[in-house]
């Protein structure tokens, strides 16, 4: 064999490796996700047009926390987890108020998705849904649902656990199992 037959193939097996490496990073870091519609509790809502009993507000984010580039809002209200930071988000500029919606306002919920971070390994699950106001038609997430930790690292299967959504007259108490978000 020649020197640069030699060169070649010890070339092509570089470039493999680089390869292969390169995709089990991105398959490792990459956000995956997975449909929850048949899962507790979303099962009961997903296809329903509710009716929210709680002022709302849209919110627009600068860098998108979820991948669903078609419902490019997030819906929060007072009982979200999250709305203890609002404020510091927007004075920084991470988020610009859109839009308020008065209790009654109808919100259609189509589908469900659990995100699982790749760098972190956390998940968030996400319902997605169009409110339609004043003529316009706001596509939206709404992040539904927390692990609790305590319980996961237990390998308690039920571990998640619901805050009160703005539809919700009441909220569920009860813990549920979730699929962990999958790449393929």
């Amino acid at each position: 064999m020649s020197t640069k037959k030699i060169m070649s193939i010890i070339a092509w097996v570089v470039i493999g490796v680089l390869g292969l490496f390169a995709f089990i990073l991105y398959a490792t870091i990459k956000t995956k996700s997975t449909g929850l519609n048949q899962y507790a509790p979303y099962n009961e809502w997903v296809g329903r047009t509710v009716t929210m009993d709680k002022e709302t507000v849209l919110f627009k984010e600068k860098i998108s926390m979820n991948d669903n580039a078609a419902y490019p809002y997030i819906l929060l209200d007072s009982r979200h987890p999250q709305w203890q930071y609002v404020e510091e988000q927007k004075r920084i500029g991470d988020i610009e108020e859109i839009a308020t919606f008065h209790a009654g306002t109808e919100l259609r919920l189509e589908k469900a998705i659990q995100y699982t971070n790749g760098v972190s390994g956390f998940s968030y699950p996400t319902v997605f849904g169009t409110i339609i106001s004043n003529g316009k038609e706001y596509r939206v997430g709404y992040q539904w649902g927390k692990m609790d930790i305590g319980k996961s690292f237990d390998k308690v299967e039920k571990c998640w656990q619901f805050h009160q959504a703005p539809w919700q007259k009441v909220r569920d108490t009860s813990f549920y199992a979730l699929p962990t978000a999958k790449f393929w």
